[in-house]
This record gives C-alpha cells, sequence and structure tokens, in this order.
C-alpha cells in the first residue's frame, strides 16, 4: 500500500474562504505538525503574487523550527481597509522548507478572502434608489449551473427633481460572463434622439436594467459575489454598489483507467499505466496506490508520481510499477501464478472518488525446466552443510584466544592526562591469564595480571564485559600520566600449553607546554640614572607559569636578576593594573616599570619564565639593548681664594700667604687627583700658606668609562727681600709654612707643610 505519511502535515482554518466587512481583522490560523524523521526549519507566508492581500497582512512570512514529531501554529492576521470594495481577493499559502525537505516542499494552499458588505439589499439616498431581483445573501446565495444564462433586474428609482441618466457597470466578472441590456429611451416619445446606453429617468421615475449572466460550462464550483455599480451622470462622485451572491454546486465527475502495458513477467516487474481525468467542475488533489486482492500482499506496488493535482478538464498519467516478492514462491511448471490487485484512489481534499476503480492482473511465468536441477543441486549442499554443522559443533577444536585490537584511547597525550588502553580478545573462554606491563623510559614498572580461570575478574568488571564469547575492555586505567615514552605490552596466556600472545604497544606523553615570552618591548631605548625602565610583553601557555624573572646584563659582565613576579596560575596584585586577564592562554602586560642598578652602561634585557609543573625550562626571551647614561663628568666649582682656574688661571701669592683651596666635582665612580696633594674626595677644600716651591695646583678627574677632565692654577709667589744681616754671627732660622686642609666628610682641621725648607 502507498504510505500516504508526508514528512509536514498542514491544516488551515479556515480551509479556502475568508470572510470579513471592511475594518475588521480577520484571522487564518495554520496548524504545522513534523512527520518527519529531522528537525526542519519551516517558512510560511503569502504568495508575492496577491499583491493587494500583502499590504492587508503587516507579518505576511513567518519561520518556526519544528523537530521531529512536535506540532505548532501560525496566524496571519488581514486588517481590511475602511475602504475596501467588496468582492473576492484569492491568495495562495505557501509552506517551504527547502533546507531540510527540498523534495516535499513548497506546497501551495490557495484560497479567497471575501470582503462583504453590510446586510442591505436595497441602497437608498435622497435623490436615488435601486434594488436587485432576485434578492441574494451569504446565506442565501443564487445557484447556477455552468453552461447556463441567467437574468438579473435592477430596478432604479430617481428621487431627484431633474432628468438623469444611470449606467451600470459590474466590476468582478469577466466582460464575456455578463451583457447589460438598458430598456428604450422614454424622451423619445417628445421626439428627443438619444443613445441606449443608460437609463434614462424622468424626476420621479422608474427603470428597469437587464443583467443577463452568461456562465461558462468550465467554471469552478465555488462562491462568487460581484458587485453592481450604478453611476449617475448628474453626481458621478457618487458611486452605489451591491452585491449579487453566487454559488456554483461542486460537480465531482472523475474517471479513472488502467493500461497494461506489461502483465507477464518472469524477472522484470509489471509495467501499467494509470489514466486520471477531472471532469467536474472543482481542483481534486488526488493520492494513488495499489494493493493486492488476495489475503497475502505478494507484491511491491510504486507509482510515480504516488500524488497529482488536476484542473478541471486535465489528464494526469502515472505509472504503476508491481514488483513480485518471495521469490520462492514463483511456480516450478504450469502456467504461472495469478496476481490480482486494485488500484487505490484518495482524495486529500476528503471529497468522493469512483467507487468502481479499475483491477488489474499480473501474471508471474513459472520458471524453466533446468532450475529443477539447480534445486536437485541445493538439496545435496544442504545435506552437505548439514554435516558440516555437526562437524563444527560436536569435532571441532575449539580455537585459542585471538587478540584483534589493543591500542589506545587517544592518538595523542599531553602530561597529566591518563594513558588508557583499549583491546579485544575473541574466543576468551580459553583465556587463563591476562599481563599487562609497562616501560617508561626504559624503567620497567610492575605488571598487573589478571587470572580468568574463575571468570572475569572483579578489578576488570568497570571496563570489560563479555558478549559472544568476545571480550572487549575500553577504558582500563594504567596510572601513567607523566611525561615521557612509554611502551605497553599485552601479554594472553591460553589455558592450553600454548606460546603465550604478547604484542606491544607505543605511547608519548607529550610534557605540558612551557610558557614562552612571545613578544617584549621597551618604551625607551636610553635611559638616565634614577628613572625606572617600562616594559610591554605578551606570554602564551599562562596557565603554566610560575614566575617571572626580569634579567639584564651589562656588557662584558654576568646577568643579575632585577625583578621576580611570582604567578602561581594568577596575576599578583603589583601587576593588576598592568595586565589583563589572560585569553587564549595568552598574557598581555603593558607600562610595566622595572628599577635598573646606578651603575651605567649598555644593558640586554630579558625575561625569562618559570614553569610551576615542568622540571624543564622555559627559552629566555630576546634582549632589548638599554642605554643607561652616566651622569656627566663635570668640574662643578675649582677655586682657590673664591678665584675660578677657568677666570683665573694664574694667580700671584706671597711668600706665607694664606690661601683656601675648593673643588667640587660630579660624575659616576669619579676618582679625583690633586698635585700635589695627591688623591682626594670628589668634593673638599684646603688651606694652606704659599711656599716658593708651589708653582701650580692641577686637579684631574677620571671615571671608569674614560672620561677624563682636568683644570689647573699656575701659582707664581714672590719672594721676600731677605732681611739686613746681623752683626753677629749666628746659625740661619728656619721658618715654617703651614697651611689648612677642610674636608666635607670629616669636621674640624689640621695643619701640614707643604714645601719646607730650611
Amino acid at each position: 500500500m502507498l504510505n500516504l505519511i508526508t514528512p509536514l502535515k498542514v491544516i488551515l482554518n479556515p480551509s479556502t474562504r475568508l470572510e470579513g466587512f471592511p475594518g475588521e481583522s480577520v484571522t487564518l490560523d495554520i496548524s504545522l505538525i513534523n512527520q518527519g524523521e529531522q528537525g526542519a526549519a519551516i517558512d510560511v507566508f503569502i504568495d508575492p503574487m496577491a499583491q493587494t492581500l500583502l499590504g492587508w497582512c503587516l507579518s505576511a512570512r513567518k519561520r518556526v523550527a519544528l523537530d521531529s514529531q512536535q506540532a505548532c501554529e501560525v496566524s496571519l492576521v488581514f486588517e481590511i481597509p475602511l475602504d475596501a470594495l467588496p468582492g473576492s481577493y484569492p491568495y495562495t499559502v505557501v509552506v517551504d522548507a527547502p533546507e531540510h525537505y527540498p523534495e516535499d516542499t513548497p506546497i501551495h494552499y490557495p484560497g479567497s478572502l471575501e470582503v462583504l458588505v453590510k446586510e442591505q439589499a436595497v441602497i437608498q439616498s435622497q435623490k436615488l434608489t435601486f434594488s436587485i431581483s432576485p434578492a441574494t445573501s451569504p446565506v442565501q446565495p443564487l445557484l447556477i449551473q455552468p453552461n447556463q444564462h441567467q437574468r438579473l433586474s435592477v430596478i432604479v428609482n430617481n428621487h431627484s427633481s431633474r432628468v438623469d441618466r444611470f449606467r451600470l457597470y459590474c466590476l468582478d466578472l469577466d466582460k464575456t460572463w455578463f451583457t447589460i441590456q438598458y430598456p428604450s429611451n422614454e424622451l423619445s416619445e417628445l421626439g428627443v434622439v438619444s443613445s441606449t446606453d443608460g437609463l434614462e429617468l424622468n424626476p420621479g421615475g422608474q427603470g428597469e436594467i437587464i443583467i443577463e449572466l452568461h456562465y461558462p460550462i468550465d467554471m469552478p464550483a465555488g462562491h462568487y459575489s460581484p458587485t453592481l455599480q450604478l453611476i449617475s451622470d448628474n453626481a458621478p462622485e457618487q458611486v452605489f454598489l451591491d452585491l449579487v451572491y453566487l454559488e456554483v454546486k461542486p460537480k465531482l465527475h472523475l474517471s479513472v483507467e488502467l493500461e497494461t502495458i506489461l502483465g507477464k513477467v518472469s524477472h522484470s516487474p509489471g509495467q501499467y499505466r494509470l489514466i486520471l481525468t477531472n471532469h467536474g467542475n472543482s481542483i481534486r488533489e488526488l493520492a494513488v496506490s495499489a494493493s493486492s486482492r488476495d489475503e497475502m500482499e505478494l507484491c511491491y506496488y510504486v507509482c510515480s508520481p504516488s500524488s497529482v493535482n488536476l484542473l478541471i478538464g486535465e489528464t494526469a498519467t502515472i505509472s504503476l510499477t508491481v514488483y513480485p516478492k518471495q521469490k520462492w514462491r514463483r511456480p516450478l511448471f504450469g502456467f504461472g501464478l495469478d496476481l490480482p490487485f486494485q488500484v487505490n484512489v484518495q482524495d486529500l481534499q476528503a471529497l468522493p472518488t469512483p467507487e468502481n476503480l479499475p483491477m488489474g492482473l499480473l501474471i508471474w511465468k513459472a520458471r524453466p525446466w533446468w532450475q529443477l536441477l539447480l534445486w536437485l543441486l541445493a538439496g545435496v549442499g544442504a545435506l552437505s552443510g548439514l554435516g558440516f554443522l555437526i562437524w563444527f559443533v560436536f569435532f571441532k577444536p575449539v580455537p585459542p584466544p585471538i587478540l584483534t585490537e589493543f591500542k589506545p584511547d587517544s592518538a595523542s597525550y599531553t602530561e597529566g592526562g591518563r594513558v588508557r588502553l583499549n583491546w579485544t580478545i575473541l574466543n576468551s573462554a580459553r583465556l587463563a591469564e591476562l599481563v599487562v606491563s609497562s616501560t617508561k623510559d626504559q624503567t620497567a614498572n610492575s605488571p598487573q595480571v589478571y587470572d580468568f580461570r574463575q571468570g572475569l575478574p572483579t578489578e576488570l568488571n568497570r571496563y570489560c564485559q563479555i558478549r559472544d564469547r568476545n571480550l572487549t575492555c575500553t577504558n582500563v586505567d594504567t596510572g601513567a600520566r607523566l611525561a615521557g615514552e612509554y611502551t605497553f605490552q599485552l601479554q594472553i596466556k591460553a589455558k592450553s600449553a600454548q606460546k603465550p600472545i604478547e604484542q606491544k604497544l607505543n605511547v608519548v606523553i607529550q610534557p605540558k607546554p612551557l610558557p614562552q615570552v612571545m613578544s617584549i618591548a621597551a618604551r625607551q631605548s636610553q635611559l638616565e640614572k634614577g628613572k625606572p625602565l617600562t616594559l610591554s610583553w605578551n606570554i602564551k601557555n599562562f596557565s603554566q607559569l610560575g614566575q617571572l624573572q626580569v634579567i639584564g646584563q651589562l656588557k662584558d659582565g654576568k646577568p643579575t636578576l632585577f625583578k621576580t613576579y611570582d604567578f602561581q596560575k594568577q596575576i599578583p596584585l603589583e601587576l593588576t593594573k598592568q595586565c589583563q586577564p589572560p585569553v587564549n592562554e595568552t598574557l598581555s602586560c603593558s607600562n610595566v616599570d622595572i628599577g635598573l642598578p646606578a651603575k651605567p652602561g649598555d644593558y640586554a634585557i630579558s625575561l625569562q619564565p618559570v614553569s610551576s609543573g615542568s622540571q624543564k625550562q622555559s627559552p629566555l626571551s630576546k634582549a632589548i639593548q638599554v642605554q643607561l647614561k652616566a651622569t656627566p663628568l663635570r668640574v662643578i666649582n675649582f677655586t682657590l681664594n673664591n678665584q675660578s682656574s677657568e677666570t683665573n688661571p694664574s694667580i700671584f701669592l706671597k711668600v706665607g700667604q694664606v690661601v683656601t683651596l675648593n673643588w667640587q666635582v660630579q660624575g659616576d665612580s669619579v676618582k679625583v687627583k690633586l698635585e700635589p696633594l695627591g688623591d682626594v674626595p670628589t668634593s673638599g677644600s684646603r688651606t694652606f700658606k704659599a711656599t716658593t716651591n708651589l708653582s701650580q695646583i692641577i686637579l684631574t678627574a677620571e671615571t671608569e668609562q674614560g672620561q677624563s677632565v682636568k683644570r689647573a692654577f699656575l701659582l707664581q709667589v714672590d719672594t721676600p727681600k731677605p732681611p739686613p744681616k746681623p752683626t753677629n754671627t749666628s746659625s740661619p732660622t728656619v721658618i715654617p709654612f703651614h697651611f689648612k686642609i677642610d674636608t666635607n666628610r670629616q669636621q674640624g682641621s689640621r695643619e701640614q707643610g707643604i714645601g719646607e725648607k730650611s
């Protein structure tokens, strides 16, 4: 039988016809049921060809998603404007699921929206009244038959005080469907000649207009409501309307014919042609199938297509293929097997179908004589097979266990994830013992021994099961989780004294990814002494980061640890403002200030990430070059008796004159030397007396970087005149020179002689 269940079932309420008055809202409820085996996205919309109704429906397209065997309801609301003209407005509802049911959709459901007028058979005004005879209404329409004529009388009364001419129009019917007849002109009796394309009435007069309806022979069944419009020449701006309600009763006449193309078959299916003709006045939606006339269904019946839509007067041809089943039922001899069947036609709109449907007959020819020999050979083969089966069950030796699968549960492992093994062993009833051993980095571990002599061991209940004498074990935990190279060996020992079966498996557990500095940058390439260095960096594998060390190395020097940040899977408090939360295991920090040593020079700054759980060392980041500028070597002050060496390099002194020497030198790691005093601090003062041996004072300052500067005073000491010689001879008197030395680091004074001479 034909399966009439389609993936989508659609129920419209009302099914084909909506009714409403101008200014009202009309709702079309659509029930959707997904009878298919998969979920589907379903579109429900009004066909864009109905331009008028698209403007009346604010939401003319909707989409729903339904799982299998799920249902829902969709509502389309039409807002009929107040100025809408009465009449019939056709539309088509389309249900489409192109992504999931492209072969079964779209499905079209035609219908119409009837705009009604208020119950008023006669339209009156102060100047005009007219009525239609016979009178009709929506509940009492005028019954008509196709290919017939019908006359309607329109009675017009002119209540105005002027002669007027009236014309009648039919707005909704084809011009070939009606004829309007006006009576002879009343003014012709007065000798006035006028045309008869309208009804002329004197004041207070009454006239009749005849409209004759010609119904075509192929007029579809349904309800019609054509609008009659009466227009006055004196008041063309006024339009007078009335509706005529017509009904065409459905005429259901469907002919079904069956033609035989191939009715006797041996190997191929039977071929038939089914011809359906719609002689009625309604559109028919039909599903076609076939079934056997016997109790047993001995054939498959395939109709292509399985359903058709027949317009009025249309003919459809359907191919019917009949496949005999159960090949063993084919007769061995004789005239063949008769397989009678009948055609089934079902109207999808529940309309009646013909009671007497055609019946068909398929003759299945008998087998040729040579096939008897095949049956004989088949019998001999069956006896041989029975003997083999007896030998297989009672005498065949029990096969030994066979290892068919031994593999890990994953293709790759990372440190921390346990290695689990899967294996499958056939003929597990012969299994005596199972040994699982492992070796890590060529170091053997204790093997695991499982005894199967009493059945499945308790420790393997959660991992293994036995079905059809086959042992299947999955996700057996080996305990291996540290990084390294492992070799797992599975050894099978049978209950007999056969040689054990062994199979090895190599597994590598990769270490956790080490934290690695992706980029490092400094805001400054040159720094002045005392100012911090501002760094920015990106580090991947943040979860493995334990510490971050900032290392600097002075040129031709040893690496020095400047700063250490402790992470332990979280950002330190001192870096919460500079570092963003990691994204995809990448930590980004910017504007981090690092203090540098006081010693100037060219530094290479690097970052050293330290892993929190791995013994391996992460690679050092690339180095960035930063220059720490030295304090410029400069002599700030070098004076003698408040005289600067730059302005007065030469000074005249007198023997014994007390002088004061002051100096101050600025620089890094500076050595200052005064001649003739020797090494002195970077700043200080000395007081002494001038002697004739004091000719110059030189200040020399040098740094470790090789910078040097000199300042000097040239002294000229006047020799005092010798005193007059005494009369007596006595030994000369020695007069010493003394000077006073002051320093910034030590309070007090001391005297020292420079150039004492006897």
